[in-house]
Parts: C-alpha cells; sequence; structure tokens
C-alpha cells in the first residue's frame, strides 16, 4: 500500500479548495443576482450585450481566482506546467476552425432530425429567442448594436480566457498527474459540467426542464472537455483552447441558453446533435496519431516568468524547484 506525501495530500487539498471556491463564487451571485440573471425586460439590442455580462460576472472570474489562492496558498510550491505561454500557430487556427465546424454539424444534424419528424433537439425549452431586429435607417441603434457586439466579444474573450487558465490550466493538469492521462482527461470534463449545471436552473421559474438541460449539459461539457483537454496538451498552450471556447460560446448562444433562452438550433452543439460530432472526434484522437498528446504535464517552465510568477508566488527565493 501506498502512503501519500505531504505534498500529495496538499495537492489533493488544493483540487478541493480550487472546486470550493469556484462553486461558491459562481453559484452565490447567480442565485443572488435572480430575476436580472435572466434579462427580462430589457431591449433587444442590449440583450446580448446584458447577457454575456452577467455570464461573465457569474462564471469568468472564478477559475481565476481560486487558482491564483490554491496555488499561492495551499498548493505544493514548485513549477506546474500551466500552458501559460504562446502557441504554434496552426493550432490558433484549429481552435478559431473547429467549434465552426461543430455548430454547423450540429445544427444540420438537428435540423434533419427535425425533417424526420423527432423533437427539435436543438431548443432549450425556454423562453422565445430574443430578436436584435433594427428598425430601418435607425443608425444610432446600428451604432449601439455594433458596440454592444464588440463589448460582448472582449466579455466573452476575458471569460474563456479566465476560465482556460483555471479548468485546463490547472485543474484538468492536477487531477491527471492524481487519476492518469486518459481518466483525468474525462473526468475533468464531468466536473466542470457539474461546475456549469445548476446555473440553468436561476434562470427558470420551474425545475424539471431545468435539471434535465443540466444534465445533459454535464455530458456534453463531459466531451468538450476532453477536445478542449486534447488541445490544450497538443499544443502545451491555453490560447488556443480559449479561442476555441469563445468561439463556441459566441456561435452557439451559451450566455442566452444559461439564462433559460431558446436560441433554436443555434444551440444544437450544446445538446444532443452536439454529441455526435464530438464524439466522433474523440474517437479519432484516441485511435489515431495524436492520441500520443495525452500525457500529464510536466512540470515547466523552469523560468520564473509572466503570468506564472503572479499565479505562484510562493515559486520565489530559493531557485526553481520541479514538482514531480
Amino acid at each position: 500500500m501506498t502512503t501519500a506525501t505531504p505534498k500529495d495530500r496538499a495537492s489533493r487539498r488544493g483540487l478541493l479548495a480550487y472546486l470550493g471556491l469556484t462553486v461558491v463564487l459562481s453559484w452565490a451571485p447567480a442565485a443572488l443576482l435572480g430575476e436580472a440573471w435572466t434579462g427580462a425586460g430589457l431591449l433587444s439590442a442590449s440583450r446580448l450585450l446584458t447577457c454575456s455580462l452577467f455570464y461573465a460576472l457569474c462564471m469568468g472570474w472564478q477559475p481565476l481566482v481560486a487558482t491564483w489562492v490554491v496555488r499561492r496558498w495551499i498548493d505544493p510550491p514548485g513549477y506546474l506546467d500551466q500552458g501559460l505561454k504562446p502557441s504554434p500557430g496552426r493550432f490558433l487556427v484549429l481552435a478559431g476552425i473547429a467549434p465552426l465546424v461543430l455548430a454547423v454539424a450540429a445544427t444540420l444534424l438537428a435540423w434533419l432530425a427535425g425533417c424526420l419528424g423527432a423533437p427539435a433537439l436543438g431548443s432549450t425549452g425556454g423562453a422565445a429567442q430574443p430578436t436584435l431586429a433594427l428598425q430601418p435607417g435607425s443608425w444610432m441603434a446600428a451604432l449601439g448594436l455594433a458596440l454592444a457586439c464588440m463589448a460582448t466579444v472582449a466579455l466573452i474573450w476575458s471569460q474563456s480566457l479566465g476560465e482556460e487558465i483555471g479548468w485546463r490550466g490547472f485543474f484538468m493538469t492536477r487531477l491527471m498527474q492524481h487519476c492518469g492521462a486518459w481518466k483525468g482527461l474525462f473526468l475533468h470534463g464531468v466536473v466542470w459540467g457539474l461546475w456549469y449545471a445548476p446555473i440553468f436552473l436561476f434562470g427558470n421559474d420551474d425545475f424539471a426542464g431545468p435539471a434535465l438541460r443540466s444534465a445533459a449539459f454535464v455530458l456534453t461539457c463531459c466531451l468538450l472537455g476532453v477536445l478542449l483537454g486534447w488541445l490544450r496538451l497538443a499544443s502545451g498552450s491555453i490560447i488556443p483552447t480559449t479561442v476555441a471556447n469563445a468561439v463556441l460560446t459566441l456561435t452557439a448562444g451559451l450566455p442566452f441558453l444559461l439564462q433559460g433562452i431558446d436560441v433554436g438550433l443555434l444551440g444544437s452543439a450544446y445538446g444532443p446533435p452536439g454529441w455526435v460530432p464530438m464524439a466522433l472526434a474523440i474517437a479519432i484522437l484516441a485511435t489515431g496519431r495524436w492520441r500520443g498528446a495525452v500525457v500529464t504535464p510536466s512540470a515547466l517552465p523552469r523560468r520564473r516568468e509572466g503570468l506564472w510568477f503572479a499565479l505562484d508566488a510562493r515559486a520565489g527565493g530559493a531557485g526553481p524547484r520541479v514538482l514531480h
């Protein structure tokens, strides 16, 4: 029987502390905001920005803060590769294209299923989709919508970056060290989905529908987490996963979905129609030559620099201490 070392025990405490902080800091504001979380009663031109603002407020900065707290005071000192470095260009291109392919494939599957008489799989069953239509000749409305769209992109990018630093940069790598490469890769997606799932409940008055969608979203996050995790491991960076996360969030309307707004077929990527292309992509990655990318990240970088030093404030003073 193997006895856990003090470093192992500290690492496990760090994982639990990360989960506790992230959950409390995310669920508490979403619950306290109440009806404001749904954006009900707002003008249509500002609905996209408002949904994205609440999304970033409730689901954006928490993983980054939790990572900083854990790395500073709980986790063992040393260097853990969190992917805080540039990425090869080919992975950035892949990160920009792959989410669009996934969204299109899921939308087509949902449309074909609808043509065959199946239920509208892309529908969330929530409130009607908000319209962003403009009045003819209203240049002020057009300018307002353009500014709202630019602000939305900035918010979604910031939210995705904080999320990726925490979940794919810290949590996934630590979990892989404890559970093994592939097991940790899949399990981190499940936990990531469980973090998201209760948010569906705050944007709805009923329970049965949101509860079912929350359970489905956990499976979505498990599959999507494997793909994002592979991208982070293959590229050695969280920048491509941030790009992919932001593109898919905007394309499939995730801020709307979390607030119980029906985006129709656009949201198919986060439902059963999206499971098919994601499962197919995972099967290809797991059996092809790309399987070799799924390796537990090593203790790098060996130099204190950039955001890594800010997240691991205890690394200074005695030179590099490698965490095996």
